[in-house]
């Protein structure tokens, strides 16, 4: 898609100072809603420099991880605005996009699917980025490309987040690939087609979600080379019944988590959310989810124990794992039974208190056992959160001997 330059600007994000900005738009970005024509998913309406990040800048950030990364460059970053479609109808949505600073072709594609993030300024594409520069050093830092979703919800578009909901952050990835081709394209660019895809927490089920979108419909342009989860809930309706049991429903985090899945879930699939919680969480739980609230502002409000959260007769029904459409809609979205022809790799803490480490391992016994190309790393004793620091040296290795293969 022709580009042309639209204008300057600066954008400063809270943790580093990015300069040279600019924005480049498609010819058509005037046309801002889906009734002035029929918006072809993953069109570029919008890519906007936000600078650069110099070598030293990156490494810096690269040495935090375990496994002394090395970086091999500089990189710049550019916040895409494209269309996908979400519940029928055509939205915006966002995502960043890192590219290595030097000009031949790059190594392929790196997608990552952040965890579980309620905070819209936190979105990857925003200044106080939460995710993205850690990838941006590690892998555009290296001669990847490197593209992160904001997800439904974030970013620019105004839509209740679609949590955990798999094809949904499925169809948005894959349209957001769409429009990073059209970028590297217009900025004169050339992307090798291997495509990989890493995805931590929520983010490991949506790349089991992309993964296996991919393998059922390839996407032009790229070819699946391999992809990493990392402490994703895959089997969500086992999981949701095991956090719900007495050993487990008071752990931290948990009443998070399940209010955010009630009230995605509430939305999407059309129910009333105080046919799952109580009238006082009912009430008070979608203003916790509107993207302007940040993890320390929920503690307050939600209780100790998950349990507390919902009705009693419909807590006795998750407990005993009933038919309900709450049940029959995590069952929909969950991305453990199937099997992966590219290489999936399945990483998991022993002390996973968020999402258990039951959930890695039924996603491979069920692909092993059906020829799936899976394999299973225990990365000892660590909890939910630094499972993911501890997957980047191996996954920039294993990108890396991929790639060198092709």
């Amino acid at each position: 898609m022709p580009l042309d330059k639209l204008m300057l600007g600066f954008i400063a994000a809270a943790a580093i100072a990015l300069s040279g900005c600019g924005a480049l738009r498609s010819s058509t970005a005037h046309q801002t809603d889906g009734r002035d024509r029929a918006h072809r998913r993953g069109e570029l309406i919008q890519l906007e420099a936000l600078g650069p990040l110099d070598r030293a800048h990156l490494q810096r950030i690269a040495s935090e991880f375990p496994g002394q990364i090395p970086v091999a460059g500089g990189a710049e970053l550019y916040r895409i605005v494209y269309w996908t479609r979400h519940r029928g109808a055509p939205i915006r949505a966002s995502g960043l996009y890192a590219v290595p600073e030097r000009r031949e072709a790059s190594k392929g594609t790196v997608v990552y699917l952040h965890g579980t993030q309620i905070t819209r300024a936190s979105s990857p594409s925003q200044p106080a980025r939460v995710d993205g520069n850690e990838e941006t050093a590690v892998f555009a830092g290296n001669g990847y490309e490197v593209v992160l979703p904001d997800y439904i919800g974030l970013g620019v578009s105004t839509e209740p987040q679609a949590y955990l909901i798999a094809a949904a952050q499925a169809d948005a990835t894959l349209d957001l690939l769409r429009a990073a081709r059209s970028a590297s394209i217009g900025l004169g660019r050339r992307a090798a087609p291997s495509l990989f895809l890493m995805g931590f927490s929520q983010g490991g089920q949506s790349a089991a979600a992309v993964h296996r979108a991919l393998e059922r419909e390839p996407l032009a342009g790229y070819r699946l080379r391999g992809s990493i989860g990392i402490a994703g809930p895959y089997d969500l309706r086992a999981l949701v019944v095991n956090k719900l049991a007495p050993a487990h429903a008071d752990a931290p985090n948990n009443a998070g988590y399940f209010a955010f899945i009630a009230n995605a879930y509430s939305g999407y699939y059309g129910h009333a959310l105080d046919e799952t919680l109580t009238p006082e969480y009912a009430a008070a739980v979608p203003a916790l989810f509107d993207g302007s609230k940040t993890p320390e502002q929920l503690a307050p409000v939600l209780p100790a124990d998950a349990r507390s959260l919902f009705r009693p007769e419909f807590l006795r029904a998750l407990q005993a794992d009933q038919d309900n459409w709450l049940t029959r809609a995590l069952e929909q979205n969950r991305t453990d039974n199937w099997a992966p022809v590219a290489p999936f790799r399945i990483y998991y803490g022993d002390d996973d208190s968020d999402v258990l480490p039951q959930s890695a391992q039924a996603f491979y016994a069920y692909a092993k056992a059906h020829g799936g190309n899976v394999s299973l790393h225990a990365l000892g004793a660590v909890d939910h959160w630094n499972s993911a620091a501890l997957t980047y040296a191996p996954a920039l290795a294993w990108f890396d001997a991929l790639s060198a293969a092709q």
